[in-house]
């Protein structure tokens, strides 16, 4: 409920535990025992000592004995009482709530643990990239045959063959140049699917900054009517008690309060869960001591962009398109596998008494797979991928122009409707209070214009806080941080 300015308001003190009672009295005693020593300073100064605080001088007991100090004495003296005042009037002054910007709220958000699981992705991708780019091990053979450890005549030197020997898989078909190319596709997508969660995390970092900025505004509201209902309803409790006015009037105005209550018990309902979900964005413990500080009236800047930019530069369109860049990486890789790999074995053999070299060649004959099923999965994913990349393009044309619409519209009603509205509804809320009190208008009328207000009042909270969500879905459409 609005209230105009003719209303009076009364305040309840705010109740403090015993123990910060018991520390304000101590602090209050302190700095009045140092005013007072500071201003009996002063006096002083001003008029001199008291008489029993003076020397008595049997020379000069006729004579006065209060004298003035110099005026630089006194001038100091009075900056030093002025300074101790100042001090005592800032440390009695409360501590400032720290505050929470839009801004600050994203900027945690991307140090938040949900903005760790996107850049743990890229890391495990660049891993992948290294692995990639090894060549395969040598391999060292040690072989001995004819062993006979048994027989009564058998000589090790000269009863066995023994090979010692170097075996290197050469891979053929740039399998390795390959796997680096597919290895290096995955990485830039991580790369970009890390940038577009950036961007949905801040999405939802302010979508629920400004909810919540919105359910702090409306709890306001419904605090203020509340407190003047019960002025109204005070003032019709006069009325009756003094057998001027009806008691059926101050029913009504009770039944009021009631239901301003149980809605202010819901915005406050509303109010914690809306900060719960706005720190849960943010990836922090929920504290209610931090204020939000921005303003749902705050102005957003004009935001164009050319739908050739927005394609090239959205960040689920970039992961699209190096998705499809990585299936037809896959692709090359997949046919390189299909070439057969060259097997290379050289060392030593002996051979009883004789010492000889030993070489070897391997190489897989490709009569039947020449990895023709992993070729045909890869080529699917290309096609795949390109029809992903076709829709995400159509549904961004489609996001861009409906946030471009909703935004124009909502500025338009916080610029030409808004203002006319809030101002129409004080103006007759200030008019039906001036009857009302002058006994022009009774209760139900009176009562009605301060809910009308108080709807609209409302209604401007979450027409602005639409405004400032329509602002952020064109950022997002735009593939803009917001």
């Amino acid at each position: 409920m609005i209230v105009s300015n003719r209303t009076n308001f009364r305040t309840t003190p705010r109740l403090l535990p015993s123990a910060k009672l018991g520390n304000l009295a101590k602090t209050a005693t302190s700095r009045f025992n140092l005013l007072a020593k500071c201003m009996h300073y002063a006096t002083m100064v001003r008029c001199g000592p008291a008489p029993s605080e003076m020397p008595i001088s049997t020379e000069q007991t006729n004579t006065v004995p209060a004298t003035r100090f110099p005026l630089r004495r006194r001038t100091t003296v009075l900056a030093v009482l002025a300074s101790a005042l100042a001090w005592s009037a800032q440390a009695q002054s409360p501590p400032t709530a720290p505050t929470l910007s839009l801004h600050d709220a994203i900027v945690r958000s991307q140090a938040s643990p949900q903005a760790h699981i996107s850049q743990d992705q890229v890391d495990l991708t660049r891993g992948a990239v290294i692995q990639a780019g090894l060549a395969p091990n040598p391999r060292l053979y040690l072989q001995s045959e004819d062993l006979r450890p048994w027989a009564s005549n058998f000589d090790f030197p000269n009863s066995t063959e023994d090979y010692g020997y170097v075996g290197q898989l050469f891979e053929l078909g740039g399998k390795r140049s390959r796997r680096v190319d597919f290895a290096r596709a995955n990485e830039r997508q991580a790369e970009a699917n890390r940038t577009l969660a950036n961007q949905q995390i801040a999405g939802r970092v302010a979508a629920a900054y400004w909810s919540a900025v919105a359910n702090a505004g409306i709890e306001q509201l419904l605090e203020r009517d509340l407190s003047a209902v019960d002025e109204i309803a005070r003032y019709n409790q006069e009325r009756v008690n003094s057998g001027a006015g009806r008691g059926v009037d101050l029913i009504r105005v009770q039944i009021e309060r009631d239901r301003l209550r149980l809605a202010l018990a819901t915005a406050k309902r509303e109010v914690v869960q809306s900060r719960i979900e706005l720190f849960r964005q943010v990836g922090q413990a929920p504290d209610d001591a931090v204020r939000l500080s921005d303003k749902l009236d705050s102005s957003l800047p004009a935001q164009t962009q050319t739908l050739a930019t927005v394609l090239a530069t959205r960040a689920d369109l970039v992961a699209a398109r190096e998705a499809v860049q990585a299936a037809e990486a896959d692709v090359r890789l997949q046919r390189a596998v299909g070439v057969p790999d060259l097997d290379l074995l050289a060392g030593y053999k002996r051979n009883a008494a004789d010492n000889t070299l030993y070489s070897s060649l391997q190489l897989p004959l490709p009569f039947r797979n020449r990895n023709q099923g992993e070729i045909a999965r890869a080529q699917a994913s290309v096609h795949l991928a390109q029809d992903r990349l076709r829709q995400l393009e159509l549904s961004a044309q489609a996001d861009i122009t409906a946030a471009q619409q909703a935004f124009q519209q909502q500025q338009e009603i916080v610029r030409d409707i808004l203002p006319d509205m809030r101002a129409r509804a004080a103006q007759n809320l200030a008019i039906m209070d001036d009857a009302y009190r002058s006994g022009g208008v009774d209760l139900l009328r009176f009562l009605d214009a301060e809910r009308t207000a108080f709807d609209v009042e409302v209604s401007a909270l979450r027409t602005l806080a639409e405004y400032q969500q329509a602002g952020l879905r064109l950022q997002l459409a735009y593939g803009m941080q917001p």
